[in-house]
């Protein structure tokens, strides 16, 4: 195999796959990417067995020397790539006893490598599903806008994921670590007339948000019984270069998650309404004196008055008072500040409505000119 292509290239196709490689691996030959090379295209797989990344790009005239394939170290191919001059031309060669060349001007790197046909792959073939037909724009935000509230290491397994919900023509993504639930939805169509759910793990989210754009551009999600794929097309940075194609693959998280629905309070009778700036402001300042670990900060309620208050073991005290629209019986309520912060930070209006019932029950807070994103916070038992 040999290949003589521009820096720029090798690494924009390289840069879209190398997240999913782990550093270190059980299997060695999985801290590796594969890389293909025909007379037409290049093409770069990485995987750790749970979310594959596979991204191909056309070839310049004369580009490809000899077609072949290989595995080359992930981590130290892309380092090189980018410790090169950005005008560089790189000349990747693979000798009769498989030790990887690359050559760049006065620079010549000698990489140990794997046989290409060792390279375990997920099995996409012949996958069934539901197809479901949504922009690149609006799936990435369902992401954006609940990816914080996943758990990041639970017993519930379950938890460490994103639920993609495809119901008649909405789509929906939930998230929960117990403490908060995340709620985001978005107009989608798919060829099934059924409620389907599928739970995508947190790692294939990040790489799937990394990847997506803000276009307005058609993607088309394929959710089988135990895999996710989709193909997204991103255009290259190097103009006299062709598109790079991305083909995503995931598998699911097998569990059932829990019925959100229950989770979410329904008629609650004191609202409130705050400014969506002050009250994050205020939060992130008074919570600096709240207790490290706890992070607890005590909400009072009172006719269009909020406290705010935070203590610590130290002795050390905060309080700041905010003007609200409250016009119901006085409350107080406390709660872990980050989870507020958290929140507020994915909110874009200029409001924030929080909806109770009593202290110690969840709070559903939203953007009162937002329906389709929907957010619960549990109090701290005080």
């Amino acid at each position: 195999m040999r290949l003589k292509i521009a820096k720029e290239s090798l690494l924009n196709v390289l840069s879209h796959v190398v997240g999913a490689v782990e550093r270190r691996h059980t299997l060695n030959i999985l801290s590796n990417v594969k890389v293909q090379v025909t007379e037409q295209a290049l093409t770069i797989t990485g995987s750790d067995l749970e979310v594959e990344l596979v991204a191909s790009t056309q070839l310049a005239d004369g580009a490809c020397l000899q077609a072949g394939d290989t595995t080359v170290p992930a981590r130290k191919m892309m380092d090189i790539c980018k410790s090169l001059p950005s005008a560089a031309l790189i000349d990747l060669q693979i000798t009769e006893d498989q030790r990887c060349i690359l050559k760049s001007g006065n620079s010549r790197f000698v990489l140990g490598t794997l046989p290409a046909e060792d390279y375990p792959l997920l099995n996409t073939e012949n996958t069934q599903g539901t197809q479901v037909t949504v922009t690149q724009r609006e799936l990435k935000r369902l992401f954006e806008k609940t990816s914080f509230a996943m758990a990041v290491q639970d017993v519930r397994f379950y938890l460490t994921g994103t639920l993609l919900e495809i119901d008649q023509n909405q789509l929906r993504a939930v998230t929960t670590d117990g403490h908060r639930l995340a709620l985001c939805e978005t107009s989608a169509t798919s060829n099934s007339s059924q409620l389907v759910q599928a739970i995508a793990p947190r790692k294939a989210v990040g790489e799937l948000q990394r990847l997506l754009s803000v276009e307005d551009e058609q993607l088309s999600l394929l959710i089988g019984r135990e895999l996710l794929n989709v193909t997204i097309t991103i255009p290259n940075r190097d103009k006299e270069q062709g598109d790079i194609t991305v083909r995503f693959t995931t598998k699911l998280i097998d569990g059932k998650f829990p019925d959100y629905r229950r989770v979410i309070p329904r008629g609650g009778d004191k609202n409130v309404v705050i400014a969506h700036d002050v009250f994050k402001q205020s939060l992130q300042r008074v919570a600096i004196l709240s207790n490290e670990k706890l992070r607890g900060v005590f909400l009072n309620f009172d006719a269009d008055t909020l406290q705010l208050r935070a203590n610590n073991p130290e002795q050390d005290e905060a309080s700041e008072d905010l003007a609200i629209q409250y016009a119901d019986t006085p409350m107080e309520m406390s709660f872990n500040a980050q989870y507020l912060l958290d929140v507020l930070s994915v909110l874009d209006g200029d409001d924030v409505s929080m909806t109770m019932t009593e202290a110690n029950q969840s709070v559903l807070v939203q953007d009162p000119t937002q329906q389709d994103q929907t957010y619960v916070v549990m109090p701290m038992r005080v």
